[in-house]
């Protein structure tokens, strides 16, 4: 397998048809080769990821304008237990929000009286199972590392809601609750569909305004370890110690932004090393980061947003661990 992996991780140089027309350009460059390396994998990953957020995010605001999430919501509210854990998870798979502007829909939830654990049941499954980041994935990743992602997504949603509800938080909203509201256009607009198209692409655009700086980074770190670090040598170091690279990379997807398109770039780079860290990594950053925690922080008492910050990160943790054994 380390074989395999280290050879994967040697064929990063194939850009495709795209990447070798970017890469011919630089060549031409009196650049040393580390630095036209660099140059071409920053151009064409940072082409490629921008592309897919446009595209991803202009399909998934233009269904979420066919969706009525006020009356699903309505629903939920009126929903207890098991029923009502179902539907916050199908719910979170549906919505299109980021885990940051979701918290005014949870504080809508816990006003008519739904319980806490079934409002952040939904927040979990909107972070990790959301329809961008199953797409998104797809398109990153292929379909065998999505399957078992969707496995270990689901698995980290309900164990972290087990957890959670077993901690008896207190529930209680916080005094100082933030206000935040985010807006999405194409859930108002009319029932034209090129009025609904317009809207979504306006809603792509401006999520890309929000995190072109996130991927900018994201890109930066990757292009810079595939081109002057040996990526051999790296997959041979990965490999050799899978837990301990694993429990790092988890670290360091904590406090990322927790959005797929930031963290596509590592993602493809530890994929090309070793799947499994690459899974860990995944989850990692996709369930929950500093970003979301301190707008949550500021709607929920402290010891709620604690209790469902370490019921996630132990079920994403081991997850992570699991997937070791299936990558």
């Amino acid at each position: 397998m380390t074989d395999i992996l280290t050879q994967t991780a040697h064929s990063g140089h194939d850009h495709g048809a795209f990447g070798e027309l970017v890469e011919a350009l630089f060549a031409k460059t009196p650049l040393p080769e580390s630095w036209q390396e660099f140059f071409t994998h920053f151009t064409v990953d940072t082409l490629n990821i921008f592309a897919l957020l446009i595209l991803v995010m202009t399909l998934v605001y233009l269904l979420s304008g066919y969706i009525n999430m006020d009356r699903l919501h309505h629903r939920l509210a009126h929903l207890k237990s098991l029923p009502g854990f179902f539907l916050a998870a199908a719910a979170g798979v549906l919505s299109p929000f980021c885990s940051c502007s979701i918290v005014p829909v949870l504080l809508g939830l816990l006003s008519v009286g739904v319980p806490v654990s079934v409002c952040l049941c939904y927040l979990t499954a909107s972070s990790l199972l959301n329809l961008t980041a199953i797409f998104s994935l797809l398109a990153v990743a292929g379909p065998g590392f999505t399957a078992v992602y969707l496995i270990c997504a689901a698995g980290v949603t309900a164990a972290s809601t087990l957890l959670f509800s077993l901690s008896r938080p207190d529930g209680t909203l916080n005094p100082h609750g933030n206000d935040h509201h985010h807006h999405h256009e194409a859930a108002v607009c009319g029932h034209c569909f090129w009025h609904r198209l317009r809207c979504a692409l306006l809603s792509a655009l401006h999520l890309l305004k929000r995190c072109w700086l996130y991927i900018l980074l994201g890109v930066l770190i990757s292009s810079g370890i595939t081109a002057f670090l040996s990526l051999e040598t790296i997959a041979r170091v990965v490999n050799d110690n899978s837990l301990i690279s694993a429990a790092a990379v988890f670290l360091l997807g904590i406090p990322i932004h927790s959005d797929i398109f930031t963290v596509a770039p590592m993602l493809k780079l530890l994929i090309s090393i070793s799947p499994g860290v690459g899974m860990v990594f995944t989850l990692s950053a996709m369930a929950i980061s500093i970003p979301s925690v301190s707008v949550l922080a500021r709607s929920l008492r402290g010891r709620t947003v604690a209790c469902y910050c370490g019921s996630v990160l132990l079920s994403a943790l081991l997850a992570g661990y699991l997937s070791l054994l299936l990558l």
